[in-house]
């Protein structure tokens, strides 16, 4: 994105993914948020007072808009301060009664982060924006994991087991790219590696990535793939920052709430079910027999939109 604001920028986030922020040329120190539920006279009020007697900000923009992250601009000292729009209201308008009042514009996140700094200077997308790949941490991944340049990465899971696509579609998935020479990259956290075993471990040609890697090295884990087919994660942004595209499926949660990827070789898949979106994040079970929103979207489909955005047949 490119700069609103002159002077060095200060970045707060969770402590998980800090390393990837860092990673940022544009961000000169990351600081980390405390835990959820945190008061003013615990950790939240030391970082309160560290950014208020070192840093002394010009601006503060809330990127977030959750309880935690509006507490800390209210308490940090600006001139400026800004929140995105959420849409949260309209967002649980959709989740719960099927009634869309989003704007039709159906803008990205991205977009809406654009305009809220854009009250304090001039700001606009930088779709082209990709983060520098170490090559030495590269070829150290390619060599403790025998990868190799265009495979196919598979992000399987997802903070809430709802918006999984089902664990034997993504068997027939790495089948149909097995029959086409394809090897296969399974990626996640280390939480995530039993459900990667389940779903390529007959696969000998599947390399299983989930947790081999720090947060901060993911960025070159997926640099050199075909295409990422994920659910709706934060794989799912992470791949347009080093250039690859990707195949985002989408079930309980809708596009509409602004996080799908927007490049024009990424593709989204969601079937639009009448129960769809049932919550914003997904964490709602599915009370159905079966849960036809991801159950719907074919494995052959995924391949189609996969071989489409990675230009592989």
């Amino acid at each position: 994105m490119a700069r609103a604001v002159s002077g060095p920028l200060t970045y707060v986030t969770r402590a998980e993914w800090a390393p990837l922020v860092r990673r940022h040329p544009d961000v000169a120190e990351t600081l980390t948020l405390p835990a959820r539920g945190e008061n003013l006279r615990g950790e939240l009020g030391t970082l309160v007072a560290e950014i208020n007697g070192r840093i002394r900000p010009t601006a503060v923009l809330d990127w977030h808009g959750v309880p935690l992250s509006r507490r800390l601009a209210a308490a940090v000292k600006a001139p400026v301060k800004v929140t995105y729009p959420k849409y949260a209201f309209a967002r649980w308008i959709l989740a719960t009664f099927g009634v869309d009042t989003l704007p039709a514009e159906n803008l990205r996140i991205p977009a809406l982060y654009a305009r809220t700094a854009a009250r304090w200077g001039e700001v606009i997308p930088d779709d082209g924006f990709r983060l520098a790949v170490d090559a030495a941490v590269r070829r150290k991944l390619i060599t403790t994991l025998a990868l190799e340049d265009g495979m196919a990465a598979l992000a399987p899971g997802a903070r809430h087991a709802a918006k999984r696509w089902p664990a034997g579609h993504w068997r027939a998935l790495i089948k149909l790219l097995r029959d086409r020479g394809r090897r296969v990259l399974l990626i996640g956290s280390a939480e995530e590696r039993p459900l990667c075993d389940e779903i390529g471990g007959d696969d000998a040609g599947a390399v299983n990535a989930a947790g081999a890697c720090a947060v901060g090295d993911l960025p070159e884990l997926l640099a050199g793939a075909a295409c990422l087919v994920t659910n709706d994660s934060a794989f799912a942004h992470l791949a347009p920052l080093v250039g690859v595209p990707c195949v985002d499926l989408f079930g309980p949660t809708s596009p509409r709430f602004g996080f799908a990827p927007r490049g024009s070789r990424d593709r989204v898949l969601y079937l639009g079910s009448p129960c769809s979106p049932c919550s914003k994040h997904g964490a709602r079970p599915c009370w159905r027999a079966r849960q036809v929103c991801l159950e719907d979207i074919r494995p052959a489909a995924v391949f189609a939109a996969a071989a489409a955005a990675g230009g592989f047949a």
